[in-house]
């Protein structure tokens, strides 16, 4: 994770899976490894036909397409439609439950409709959902919600039957949580 887009280098990234599952690799269960994804239809379908039991874990972060174009500037040319039809064939073929993850940004995807529609497409794809606390990062507009906000958010998806997790930042103290470093970096900050 954080290393750019895995699907985008497709072949390069089911050859890796492959090698760390491998009892001459490092033979790590094909279950314990997760392939994480902005979310590239054409590659998820191909994913979906290798035979792997990788988990797929795909960063969606909004329920509509103006707003993911918004959050997520390189996922624009990719209606949410085909994401989502794309994994539900990787569930259908494969077995394995989608993860999405959900980073909750104050007063812009954490509202209680952004909650209704989370658990409508969650729940139709029988997707497990990660909710993640936004990492404030220095020169982005948003926010970190409150706790307890997002506590909010995720009894109204468990209420609605969606599995659901909120996941602990680690790091933010020291201002090194996910996307805090490299933004800090590229600004010349210290380090």
């Amino acid at each position: 994770m954080g290393m750019g887009e895995p699907l985008a280098n497709y072949e390069v990234t089911v050859a890796a899976a492959r090698r760390l599952n491998a009892t001459r690799g490092l033979g790590i269960a094909q279950r314990r490894i997760t392939i994480s994804t902005v979310g590239l239809p054409g590659q998820i379908e191909r994913l979906a036909g290798e035979g792997l039991q990788t988990t797929l874990a795909v960063s969606l972060h909004a329920t509509n397409d103006p707003l993911r174009r918004e959050l997520i500037p390189w996922a624009r040319g990719i209606p949410l439609h085909k994401l989502l039809a794309a994994c539900a064939n990787y569930f259908e073929r494969t077995g394995r439950e989608v993860t999405f993850e959900y980073c909750l940004l104050a007063e812009v995807n954490d509202r209680p409709e952004h909650a209704i529609e989370l658990a409508a497409i969650a729940r139709d794809l029988r997707a497990h959902v990660n909710l993640l606390m936004y990492n404030p990062v220095l020169g982005l507009p948003y926010a970190r919600p409150s706790r307890n906000r997002a506590i909010d958010f995720l009894k109204r998806l468990r209420a609605a039957g969606v599995n659901v997790h909120l996941r602990e930042s680690r790091g933010l103290e020291a201002d090194a949580a996910c996307g805090q470093l490299r933004r800090r970096a590229a600004a010349g900050g210290a380090g």
